[in-house]
């Protein structure tokens, strides 16, 4: 079983609004492991400015993605990558709410994959609240390279697979989503 774990990284809130997507990072996990050797990477060049928040907390700034590829190039891409795996993100109706809408707008429809959204794992495992953060320390997972798209899907990743494992094969397929 293959599965693509998933982050973006975006101008703001809501993509209605106007924000928009900065960066996309994803890896497999293959057989309750995280494969290496396939990841995608990808900052993309906003048609907005980068508010300074924005900036600070994920350190992308407007040099940074200057000369990047449009959203459509990497959603092309991204949209290959992804094939017909099932998706895991951490709060999935975020990341989906804004690779739906960029997809929609390039003409390219809505992505049909099932997902995984850990924070429903983390609920069905521990109380309290689940933002990612709190949900590496339970789990005793270390990042280095958080907010951004990459290095969020990679602790995303290891999170999933200890929950996975914790939770059974079994069970997880009560969390599998079907769009």
């Amino acid at each position: 079983m293959e599965f693509i774990v998933v982050d973006t990284e975006t101008t703001g809130m809501c993509p209605e609004k106007g924000a928009e997507l900065l960066e996309i990072g994803a890896v497999v996990v293959k057989d309750w492991e995280i494969d290496e050797n396939s990841f995608f990477s990808e900052l993309i060049c906003p048609n907005s400015h980068i508010p300074v928040f924005i900036t600070r907390f994920t350190g992308i700034s407007r040099d940074m993605v200057s000369n990047k590829p449009d959203v459509k190039e990497v959603i092309v891409r991204f949209i290959s990558f992804v094939g017909d795996r099932i998706m895991v993100m951490h709060n999935a109706p975020f990341d989906l709410s804004f690779l739906d809408f960029f997809s929609r707008r390039c003409g390219l429809g809505c992505f049909d994959n099932p997902f995984i959204d850990t924070i429903a794992l983390s609920r069905a495992m521990f109380r309290g609240r689940h933002n990612l953060d709190i949900l590496l320390a339970r789990l005793g997972i270390l990042s280095a390279d958080r907010h951004r798209a990459l290095g969020d899907a990679l602790v995303t990743a290891k999170a999933f697979i200890k929950m996975a494992k914790l939770m059974g094969e079994k069970r997880l397929g009560e969390f599998i989503v079907r769009r």
